[in-house]
């Protein structure tokens, strides 16, 4: 019930949400008595960080290629 505290939602809906997060691997749940506490899966971390790095470099080699072809429509004109 903590959890879904400072959420609007239902303690249902967070308890299906952070299901979804194990099961894609990116938290990992363990019991202890009637809790079950969760912590982020730290190398799921690192390869999502992995992932926005190249997604970053994707992102501004497009940038830099429409800096030309607006560069040089401007010319153009």
């Amino acid at each position: 019930m903590e959890i879904a505290e400072p959420f609007d939602m239902s303690q249902p809906a967070v308890s299906r949400h952070l299901k979804v997060l194990e099961g894609a691997g990116l938290i990992v749940r363990r019991v202890a008595g009637t809790k079950r506490p969760c912590r982020l899966a730290q190398s799921a971390i690192t390869e999502i960080d992995q992932w926005l790095d190249m997604l970053r470099a994707a992102l501004a080699k497009n940038y830099d290629r429409l800096d030309e072809v607006l560069a040089e429509m401007k010319i153009q004109k």
